[in-house]
């Protein structure tokens, strides 16, 4: 990757510039952390620091401020991912479509841990028995930072990912509605559902695109949602609703993530369900074919998805 200086009588910065630099520069950018960019890049953390460090010293100018949370692009820096991302997007199509690959078996796709936990360990049984050739992958990721980046072939983002390079096709639905343990549920709904804003409320902490809230709740029933009891908070969905069949209060349950908790008797529903207009996507890569086995699998999610929560 070349950066040329617009002043022909200057240094000019192609040989300063290291293409390792510029890709640590990039993953750090999409993934949000030094720590995610090497992990991405299956790197140290100190080589993506050092790299960052070096291009910025090269460049002249600062190129993240550093949060409590991670990392944020400067302007600076805003303006060089814009116009070097996309290039290396391209560059890694090329290498993929040059891997004589379509007839790898094998599918990675990449998925919270509660849709992992709660929806996919309960049908993949189902997946093997229908196809048996095909190795499926699984990995999960409590965050979206890595989506389209990462080896992935398939991702399931937990919020909304809008990315030029990336293919969207429906999962499922966003249906959602409060759920507690069963003795729980039944004193509210015998209460009446407004009691809720005085029981305990469990919430997830959304480190993602965020989707449905405890106060988007409360809105939609047009119910006072200030002072609430929040008794347990985190950002794993799926402590979030142990938390609920342990007794610890109600949790907002999206219905593909609940249902067979629903059907086994461990947690009941709250009130009624809501139905958004922010489905979940399966995503894959712009401009790649996909392989035999990949399609299966994206057909397959796509059509279980389906069952599980009906499409309208």
């Amino acid at each position: 990757m070349d950066i040329i200086s617009a002043d022909m009588n200057k240094t000019n910065i192609k040989a300063e510039v290291s293409d390792t630099w510029l890709r640590a520069f990039v993953a750090a950018t999409r993934c949000g952390s030094f720590s995610a960019a090497a992990n991405h890049l299956g790197v140290g953390q100190s080589a993506i620091t050092h790299s960052v460090a070096r291009l910025e010293k090269a460049l002249g100018v600062r190129l993240f401020i550093r949060t409590s949370d991670g990392i944020l692009p400067t302007a600076q820096g805003a303006s060089l991912f814009e116009r070097i991302a996309q290039p290396y997007v391209e560059i890694d199509k090329a290498v993929d479509l040059a891997r004589p690959n379509q007839d790898d078996p094998s599918v990675t796709l990449s998925v919270s841990t509660s849709l992992a936990t709660y929806w996919l360990m309960r049908r993949l049984a189902k997946y093997k028995r229908e196809h048996p050739s095909v190795h499926l992958r699984i990995i999960t990721r409590d965050t979206d930072a890595s989506v389209g980046i990462d080896d992935a072939d398939l991702w399931i983002p937990l919020g909304n990912v809008d990315r030029a390079d990336l293919v969207a096709t429906r999962f499922c639905d966003e249906e959602v509605g409060a759920v507690a343990a069963p003795e729980i549920a039944e004193q509210i709904n015998r209460d009446g559902l407004q009691s809720i804003s005085k029981a305990r409320l469990i919430n997830l902490e959304q480190r993602f695109s965020a989707r449905f809230s405890w106060q988007m709740w409360f809105d939609h029933y047009d119910f006072e949602g200030d002072n609430l009891d929040i008794a347990y908070e985190s950002n794993d969905y799926s402590l979030v609703l142990q938390a609920a069949i342990d007794g610890e209060g109600v949790a907002i349950g999206w219905t593909h993530l609940v249902a067979d908790l629903l059907n086994d008797g461990k947690l009941v529903r709250v009130g009624g369900t809501i139905r958004t207009h922010n489905p979940f996507q399966i995503l894959y890569r712009k401009g790649l074919p996909l392989s035999e086995a990949t399609a299966s699998v994206l057909d397959w999610m796509t059509k279980q998805g389906q069952e599980t929560l009906s499409v309208d």
